[in-house]
């Protein structure tokens, strides 16, 4: 549903890039919600760009839909409104791109405005929109300077205009939950409510050689299907929408049903953007996702954020430039590998002093440790080398994929720390030890488990 927000938003540029002045009027009658006071000021750039981020959420509500749409009959029982889909656009007018990333729903944070965690797609229900704001701003660091919010009906409105959306499917598929059926594989245009039910699917399953196979990589399925949807409804709306005014003008109408948009978000922003992206493709959006492993809580299952492996994939949000890690951003728990007497709490301190976060300080399992390690998981290369740098020994980097925090093993060679990190890694005092560093997706893709690199849409015949 968020996606709508997507295709709204490059609907509105694609209005002011093919001159058609009417669009600015139109955008005045957009819903607002007024949540200026929880937004955060747009980050100016070199040359005076400023480059800002788009909170899009796609709500749970049926509202506005016909009583027996069987939109209705798959949504859950439980009340109130919550967000089914959240992603982060970051526009950059100076490099004319935009990078998206995908928060998945069942990432478990903690919620502003509690005093505990839940489910992420909990907090637009405990606090509204500016709950979720603050929610997303406290906890990933990521600013948020925009807000649109898109429904069930909005989300159909959109497809109806765009004539539907074509997509390739190497095999049938169904999901009985979210309403999603193709019975014939190949290129299918995929009409609103079929639209809606492959976004939404989380029991996502293919007809494979006589027998229905259920996807099982559940919310992160979903969001690499999202992503898919996306790339093809934003060509299917470039494809339309530039050289047929009927078809754009439409368009326009389903965006203004489709979204709600925060109070400071104005004609005037649109329209400035329209002119940074007059050329923009498509293929210049940025796919990210976020690492992430299974958990449970309070007897639910849920996902967690690997804290450090995400920060470069965060930091392109931050504006930060993803090569610089500050020891603020690295959490360390330290355990102690000589067995002398106090020296993980000593350890600790003296990291603590220098701006690492401490994750805990003990005893390792193994004493008599020779060589000092900086254990990490994978794709915390940098962060367990900024560790390294900053002691007078170094220490042996080895991957770990059942660490969390990076985890410092202290050897007989530990001699303190440093006054200063050093600049390069000493390559005779540190080693990388081989490691995997992807994991299988569906239909046999793979997705980096750090995801410093744009998520790839799974290759598909073009059914344009």
């Amino acid at each position: 549903m968020v996606l709508v927000g997507n295709i709204g938003a490059m609907v509105v540029f694609l209005v002011a890039a093919a001159g058609l002045g009417y669009g600015y009027s139109k955008f005045g009658r957009i819903p607002r919600v007024e949540i200026a006071e929880f937004l955060s000021d747009s980050t100016e750039l070199a040359d005076g760009v400023v480059a800002e981020n788009y909170l899009l959420v796609g709500v749970d509500s049926a509202d506005g839909l016909d009583e027996d749409d069987p939109v209705r009959s798959s949504r859950s029982s439980i009340g109130g409104l919550r967000s089914d889909t959240i992603m982060v656009l970051r526009v950059d007018p100076a490099s004319s791109r935009a990078a998206l990333l995908s928060i998945p729903r069942d990432l478990y944070v903690p919620i502003a405005g509690s005093s505990g965690s839940a489910k992420i797609n909990s907090a637009i229900q405990r606090g509204g929109p500016e709950g979720l704001v603050a929610t997303v701003q406290d906890y990933f660091g990521i600013p948020i300077n925009h807000y649109v919010q898109v429904d069930f009906k909005g989300f159909s409105s959109i497809v109806d205009a765009l004539d539907g959306v074509p997509l390739y499917f190497p095999y049938p598929v169904r999901d009985r939950r979210s309403g999603l059926d193709v019975p014939e594989a190949g290129c299918v245009t995929l009409d609103a409510a079929n639209s809606l039910g492959f976004v939404r699917s989380r029991a996502y399953q293919e007809l494979i050689d006589g027998r229905w196979r259920t996807d099982g990589s559940g919310d992160l399925g979903r969001v690499r299907r999202q992503q898919e949807f996306i790339v093809r409804a934003l060509e299917r709306a470039f494809e339309r929408g530039v050289r047929n005014p009927v078809t754009l003008d439409a368009l326009i109408d389903g965006a203004l049903e489709a979204v709600t948009v925060d109070d400071t978000l104005d004609g005037d922003d649109i329209v400035g953007l329209a002119g940074s992206f007059r050329d923009f493709r498509p293929s210049e959006l940025d796919l990210y996702d976020l690492p992430v492993f299974d958990g449970s809580a309070g007897g639910a299952a849920i996902l967690r954020l690997q804290t450090q492996a995400a920060e470069p994939v965060l930091d392109i949000f931050r504006n930060i430039d993803p090569s610089t890690i500050a020891p603020s951003s690295v959490r360390v728990q330290v355990l102690n590998g000589t067995g002398e007497p106090g020296q993980a709490s000593e350890v600790a301190a003296d990291l603590r002093s220098v701006g690492f976060a401490i994750g805990g300080a003990g005893d390792a399992q193994q004493l008599g440790v020779a060589r000092t390690e900086i254990r990490h998981a994978p794709g915390d290369d940098a962060a367990a080398d900024l560790v390294a740098r900053w002691l007078v020994n170094g220490g042996r980097l080895v991957a770990d994929d059942e660490v969390g925090d990076v985890t410092l093993v202290t050897g007989a060679d530990y001699a303190g720390i440093r006054a200063e990190p050093e600049t390069t890694t000493d390559p005779t005092t540190t080693t990388t030890l081989p490691r995997t560093t992807t994991t299988a997706g569906p239909r046999g893709s793979t997705t980096t488990i750090l995801g410093t690199i744009p998520t790839e849409v799974p290759e598909t015949v073009d059914c344009s």
